[in-house]
């Protein structure tokens, strides 16, 4: 994860844009202000930037990404804040946006939840999904106690499964992509899913089927977890129980529940911001129904619009430079090539 210093609390500059979210979105977003020349500040509720990629899958490979055959989700967040650094955004981390108010200016103030202040001249909402929370299996009762030991929601660190015999639930994208991924590391790896064949992609699926076939990854279908045996925090066994009434019992040391999360705007959702099915609206400018206020990433929404990182920075690119015209009224927009700005900036 990137090296950054906060920035004190106590900031009473006001910058170009705040821009709510430090996810890829928020970190290029940040980055696009510098190529164009505006102040901003990033605050991020979690304790580290990236979203999701950080918070769920830092391991995990990305595969969509331009230019990146294949990157590790930890390293696409480092290379986005390398590429913002150089711009000293300024950056508050673990720090909600709880409101924010229209100045008689026409600029903002955001309150955030350590009842901190800040002052920008547009606002840019990058919150991904918002605040999300994993799906648990409510027949097991409180295992909080277990969590981060031998019951995990999300794969921070392949060494914590090396060596041991996993049991994954799920048959989505992130089950069948960690079934091949703790292949390697793990001593056994068995996927529980409730349903008889596998939602995720179809290429993905095929090669843990054929994995199952030779033997390397046993699957059941059909089948659910119905409870568990632990020692103190320490996962020993997992009870299954199928459709058709077949009961069984893996020993394993891990359990891996990878079906899914819940999402909550937070905050945000009681804005008086225009909204559509747990998302912003945004006109083609990625301005939201509230003058000077952008969305991009995950939580805009706009006609056939894809939920992939790709189209979060292409967001970000069209929300800064359309803020412009907000933050800057009257001056005339130039469009300015990278090549030709970072040239100028080398020369000093």
């Amino acid at each position: 994860m990137p090296d950054i210093a906060m920035d004190s609390n106590d900031s009473p500059e006001v910058k170009d844009l705040t821009i709510i979210g430090g996810g890829p979105t928020g970190i290029f977003a940040a980055f696009q202000c510098g190529m164009n020349n505006l102040t901003c500040r990033i605050i991020e509720s979690m304790p580290q930037l990236g979203g999701q990629l950080t918070a769920l899958y830092p391991e995990k490979h990305i595969y969509d990404v331009a230019a990146f055959p294949e990157v590790l989700a930890s390293g696409l967040v480092d290379s986005l804040w390398s590429q913002a650094e150089r711009y000293g955004p300024e950056v508050h981390l673990d720090e909600q946006v709880v409101a924010y108010a229209r100045l008689g200016d026409g600029s903002f103030e955001v309150t955030t939840s350590r009842g901190s202040c800040f002052r920008s001249r547009a606002l840019l909402i990058a919150a991904g999904l918002g605040a999300f929370t994993p799906r648990k299996l409510p027949q097991l009762g409180d295992i909080a106690y277990m969590e981060d030991v031998s019951v995990f929601y999300a794969v921070r660190n392949t060494a914590d499964f090396a060596g041991k015999r996993v049991v994954i639930v799920g048959g989505g994208d992130s089950a069948l992509d960690w079934t091949l991924g703790l292949l390697p590391v793990a001593e056994s790896v068995t996927v529980v899913h409730r349903m008889q064949s596998f939602q995720g992609h179809g290429k993905t699926a095929h090669e843990v089927l054929d994995k199952a076939e030779r033997g390397e990854v046993a699957i059941h279908f059909t089948t659910e977890v119905t409870a568990i045996e632990a020692d103190g925090p320490y996962l020993r066994k997992v009870h299954i129980s199928s459709r058709n009434g077949e009961d069984e019992l893996l020993e394993a040391d891990a359990l891996l529940l990878l079906i899914g999360f819940r999402s909550n705007l937070g905050p945000i959702a009681d804005w008086g911001l225009e909204l559509e099915e747990n998302a912003l609206v945004v006109d083609t400018h990625m301005e939201t129904s509230e003058l000077g206020v952008y969305a991009a990433g995950d939580i805009a929404a706009y006609p056939g619009k894809l939920k992939i990182i790709q189209t979060g920075l292409s967001d970000a690119t069209m929300a800064v430079r359309h803020s412009l015209s907000y933050i800057k009224p009257g001056e005339k927009i130039r469009h300015q090539f990278s090549s030709v700005k970072m040239a100028r900036e080398n020369r000093g």
